[in-house]
């Protein structure tokens, strides 16, 4: 059975209809099908859970959500982990005044943020209906893929609650809290047995699934990215580990895309309405998956794209949509990355990718400056525009005002850095000739230099931006590489609420519990300085 990118309505009401109790008690999920349909569905109820990366409720784009008591846009899992990674960083800062977003810019947030709760309970609801399936379910394939999706769920709590509330079954008991490090254990416990394990709960082979559906290599590369941050989940670190794993992605049968189609970069391809068919495919491990007809939501890839052009923007250029939001903008740290000396020319992302020598350098910068002067203005920083919903073969798009690009939450080049960088902290902080060829690879895609003696750790975090730029990693590479809170030594345009940048305070590396479970769950505590 192939996923399909639409939700059965059915699965709402049939969780409803089993009594199903939220983990973490504050969190209700309604009742959204009137037709109160009271049979388990397994397509319903397994379509929901992967459904849960795009989808915020039933009828698309807003009205009868998923969760109560929250703004349904806001409930966006794609949109929030955006959010949580992006503005609080180098990368992306926001001119809109809503709820949740000066706090972001200026990391400056409270157990009170309402993005970082619309998230928490967003997480928890795909950890609810993951459990609630496979307290119902027989099917073991299906039932290994959403085992891996309820690590998926819990890999993002760990990352940005920390200590969080745990259950692996449905109940209407309140749930106990676990520390961090036995999250990851438990994680990593479960992604072994689904891929390693003798049982008929085994992931299917790498490109044996059908596209959109998680593969031996979606826990691999899961298990990569938590190895390369062991040290800050638990304490020790896992390097080794980390660069085991990603070998095992890097020689699976996913691979970087390199040809070009109709004018377009390798690298543009991936961001594109039809990257589930383009090419791109071969390299997205993991997709969140977009159809402008049938998933249309206001999170999601629409939200990354809309967020980022404004009219003059899409007068210039063919993006495949008429949304225009121009919201989020680019710290001159980040354009740094591509311009060091800050003599990026005025032009359209065509015209940065050849100053830059490099197809990631995908700035507008006509009628902008470079530095954001004015927390307020759009044109005040450079806009990224990376994500695009045109199609590479040169059909239409489904709809103009919703996307149909697959934001990637995995993809090879994932593993190519995580390898690399691993392999930098293995041996004095520089890549060995193994590391340094991943580098390259990457380069040589993007059509930047690859002659090169040396790559450190310091370049690499730098190549993480480059390579990963607006796709909600910023905020974990920072933090593991020491560079977010709790230090000086790196600086961005509005860090700490200041337009220079000034350090904040380390207990920021994660972010608090929401007062709103914590009223509701004696057995939690807040993470330590909120």
């Amino acid at each position: 059975m192939k996923i399909k990118k639409y939700i059965f309505p059915a699965v709402a009401a049939a969780l409803m209809c089993s009594g199903l109790a939220s983990c973490v008690k504050d969190l209700d999920v309604e009742n959204i099908n009137p037709q109160q349909v009271s049979k388990y569905d397994d397509d319903a109820v397994f379509n929901k859970v992967y459904g849960n990366m795009v989808l915020t409720g039933q009828v698309g784009p807003a009205g009868s959500g998923d969760i109560e008591d929250i703004d349904e846009g806001f409930s966006s899992m794609v949109r929030q982990i955006w959010n949580a990674n992006e503005l609080s960083t180098d990368e992306a800062k926001c001119i809109w005044g809503d709820a949740g977003i000066p706090e972001y810019n200026h990391n400056a947030w409270s157990d009170s943020h309402e993005m970082l709760r619309a998230l928490y309970y967003r997480l928890y609801f795909g950890v609810t209906i993951s459990n609630f399936y496979l307290e119902q379910s027989t099917m073991a394939d299906r039932r290994a893929e959403v085992r891996f999706l309820r690590a998926l769920h819990y890999y993002y709590l760990m990352d940005l609650y920390g200590n969080v509330p745990f259950l692996t079954t449905v109940t209407s008991e309140k749930a106990p809290q676990a520390a961090r490090a036995d999250i990851f254990k438990y994680i990593e416990s479960e992604l072994k047995a689904i891929t390693e394990g003798s049982g008929s709960e085994v992931l299917m082979d790498a490109k044996q699934n059908s596209y959109g559906r998680a593969d031996k290599v979606a826990a691999w590369m899961l298990l990569a990215r938590m190895y390369l941050n062991a040290e800050v989940y638990t304490g020790t670190a896992r390097w080794e580990d980390a660069k085991t794993y990603a070998e095992k992605v890097i020689n699976s049968a996913y691979k970087l895309c390199e040809t070009p189609k109709n004018g377009y970069s390798p690298f543009r391809l991936l961001f594109m309405g039809d990257n589930d068919t383009n090419g791109a495919q071969n390299e997205i491990i993991l997709p969140a998956m977009h159809d402008g007809e049938l998933t249309q939501t206001w999170g999601g890839a629409l939200f990354v794209l809309a967020s980022t052009v404004d009219e003059p923007i899409l007068a210039d250029c063919n993006l495949g949509t008429d949304q225009k939001w121009g919201g989020n903008h680019c710290p001159k740290q980040f354009v740094e990355k591509f311009f060091p000396n800050d003599d990026a020319p005025e032009g359209t992302m065509d015209d940065l990718t050849i100053a830059a020598n490099d197809d990631r350098a995908l700035f507008y910068t006509k009628g902008r400056t470079s530095s954001i002067s004015d927390e307020s203005d759009f044109k005040s920083g450079y806009a990224y525009v990376k994500f695009n919903n045109t199609h590479a073969d040169g059909t239409a798009p489904h709809h103009i005002s919703y996307v149909d690009i697959d934001f990637p939450m995995m993809r090879a080049a994932e593993a190519y850095l995580t390898f690399a960088e691993a392999d930098a902290r293995l041996n004095g902080g520089s890549c060995t000739a193994d590391g340094l060829d991943k580098i390259k690879a990457l380069r040589k895609r993007a059509n930047a230099n690859t002659n090169l003696s040396k790559f450190t750790t310091e370049q690499i975090c730098d190549e993480w931006s480059r390579e990963f730029a607006y796709e909600g990693m910023r905020r974990v590479t920072l933090v593991r590489f020491g560079k977010f809170g709790g230090q000086n030594k790196y600086k961005w345009e509005w860090m700490g609420g200041v337009k220079d940048g000034k350090s904040f305070d380390a207990h920021y590396n994660i972010f608090p519990i929401p007062a709103s479970d914590l009223n509701a769950n004696e057995n939690l505590k807040q993470n330590p300085g909120y």
